[in-house]
């Protein structure tokens, strides 16, 4: 009989031991990385609508959607045209709402952010040169008197309906990234391309100032391809230069690029885990032009070339 109880004692002091090193095995292997939650609204879905009456050809729609899932490592195809999903494809265990690691897109909700903190007079509408991330972060945080994740939540975020997000951080309570790390579902990067497209309103919401967006539009850097936290369309690097001269895009990590046509209302997210090749490497036109094309009522050529254009006549 005590020969039995010691070896349950040491056999409970044994499973003690086992369980203890699982726990500090969980806690510094699978711990919850830093973050700073970004609020959200319900996320309802978006309106969706059939190619055709949007004026895409069903047939080249089709093919354009054929080469994106044969592109490596394909992730995401949505195609929005007026505020209305006309196409969605998705692969390699990506859905509408898996939650991505935005990258460098992230610039393009900082260029709005900006116009909404000008717009409540935290910040002035000119002198802004250059795109200075953390910069614009730190004066926003100051005037606002608060964090940059939260002012993203409740000015941009949950006006569009977007579910909730969050940023990455380099550690707990350090500041968030404004140019990268902004984690969100797949599907609510059409809400930016909405109001980027909809010179600031999205689904009858003004979400950013009227005639911000022109602004984010006008080069910035010197060689003239990069606006106010977005990619001109001489950016962008394939065997032929985006379709529409209009064109502008978000480019996120891998094979992501979110690709805007104000002249058609026309908004292309395409998704690939492919590396991030030097400029030249991957064609990131492609896939954006064979939806182009699918277009039946293509912009004139003689359209205006920007939404600046259209927006502020002589510019």
């Amino acid at each position: 009989m005590k020969r039995g109880y010691v070896i349950g004692l040491a056999f409970g002091a044994l499973l003690l031991v086992v369980a203890f090193g699982l726990w500090r095995g969980l806690r510094s292997g699978g711990a919850v990385p830093a973050r700073a939650p970004v609020i959200g609204g319900d996320a309802g879905g978006l309106a969706h609508a059939d190619p055709a009456s949007e004026q895409f050809d069903a047939s080249e729609l089709a093919q354009a959607a054929s080469a994106a899932a044969a592109e490596p490592g394909f992730q995401a195809l949505i195609v929005m045209r007026h505020e209305h999903v006309v196409l969605e494809r998705y692969g390699h265990r990506t859905a509408a709402d898996t939650v991505i690691d935005s990258g460098a897109m992230a610039q393009g909700v900082l260029g709005l952010l900006v116009g909404i903190a000008a717009r409540d007079d935290f910040l002035p509408r000119t002198g802004l040169s250059g795109f200075r991330a953390e910069h614009l972060r730190g004066a926003i945080e100051t005037a606002a008197r608060t964090t940059y994740p939260d002012y993203l939540g409740r000015k941009l975020w949950r006006p569009m309906n977007a579910a909730p997000a969050w940023i990455a951080l380099s550690a707990p309570g350090s500041a968030a990234p404004t140019d990268c790390c902004l984690h969100a579902r797949v599907l609510d990067w059409m809400r930016v391309a909405g109001v980027l497209l909809g010179d600031g309103a999205f689904e009858g919401t003004s979400v950013a100032p009227e005639g911000w967006v022109a602004r984010m539009l006008r080069p910035v850097s010197a060689d003239g391809l990069h606006g106010f936290g977005v990619e001109l369309a001489g950016a962008a690097h394939g065997l032929e230069p985006l379709l529409f001269g209009d064109a502008f895009f978000l480019r996120g990590p891998g094979h992501w690029r979110l690709v805007m046509a104000p002249g058609a209302h026309l908004a292309v997210l395409f998704g690939a885990s492919g590396p991030a090749e030097a400029a030249g490497d991957w064609d990131e036109t492609r896939i954006a032009n064979l939806v182009f094309h699918a277009l039946r009522d293509q912009p004139a050529p003689n359209a205006p070339s920007s939404l600046l254009q259209r927006l502020v006549p002589a510019h």
